[in-house]
């Protein structure tokens, strides 16, 4: 049976139960925290659940001498810092910072260029955490597609300048590559999606699961939504106040 814990009206799952049990034991989630069992909608404290369920104990803190950002929750979004002996130093870097309400008001003031800048970003971000990464080569394409696509516009204007009237070769030329940038963004996107996940469920633990609908219809605002909370979690741990 797998769970879920919801923490300031944000919820957070499904685990197991083993997993559940480490979490407990790394302090990231709290027996006062609420939970539920998957199937069932009533909410109740994780001390009820757990019961008299041994925890495994919690492996020592480490602190590695790596200059970086402070990350001291293995998993989850955050732990209480009395439970924090000393700050795990992360080796990656943190996600970009800008908030996701600026990123959202940038791009309706450009038109949606400083979406489509800020998705490129995120992907660099996420080729420099995960070399190699996959999303980022599709990215490339997503951007020389978009590149085409702006050239392509450019040149039927002159055309239609020059000769009062939109080349219809020109238009259909346009017509397929938006089609073929249209699919593309999907592919990207969820690639983008599955490479945030892996990163933080492997290399930065915290449990992250992000929604396929949301990474359809608001990708690069849904993905900046995740990094500010993410990163506020990390100023929180360094500042002590988890």
């Amino acid at each position: 049976m797998n769970y879920f814990i919801k923490r300031d009206e944000t919820e957070y799952g499904p685990y197991s139960l083993a997993d559940l049990q480490k979490y407990i034991a790394s302090g990231n989630v709290l027996l006062t925290d609420l939970c539920r069992s998957e199937g069932l909608a009533d909410w109740t404290q994780v001390s009820q659940v757990i019961g008299n369920i041994p925890v495994p104990a919690a492996p020592a803190p480490v602190t590695q001498p790596v200059a970086g950002t402070v990350y001291g929750a293995p998993t989850g979004y955050g732990a209480p810092a009395a439970t924090l002996a000393a700050p795990v130093v992360s080796p990656y870097p943190a996600p970009p910072s800008l908030h996701w309400g600026l990123v959202l008001l940038f791009t309706f003031l450009t038109c949606g260029i400083f979406g489509l800048v800020w998705l490129i970003v995120e992907g660099v971000w996420i080729r420099k955490v995960k070399p190699g990464a996959k999303s980022f080569t599709y990215l490339m394409v997503l951007a020389a597609l978009w590149a085409a696509l702006v050239a392509v516009g450019f040149y039927q204007g002159l055309s239609a300048a020059a000769t009062g009237q939109p080349s219809q070769g020109v238009g259909a030329i346009a017509l397929f590559i938006d089609l073929i940038g249209f699919v593309m963004h999907i592919v990207t996107v969820f690639a983008m999606r599955s490479d945030i996940e892996d990163h933080f469920n492997s290399a930065e633990p915290i449990g992250l699961s992000l929604s396929g609908v949301m990474t359809f219809f608001f990708a690069v605002f849904y993905f900046q939504y995740h990094f500010t909370r993410i990163n506020d979690m990390k100023r929180r741990q360094v500042t002590g106040q988890y």
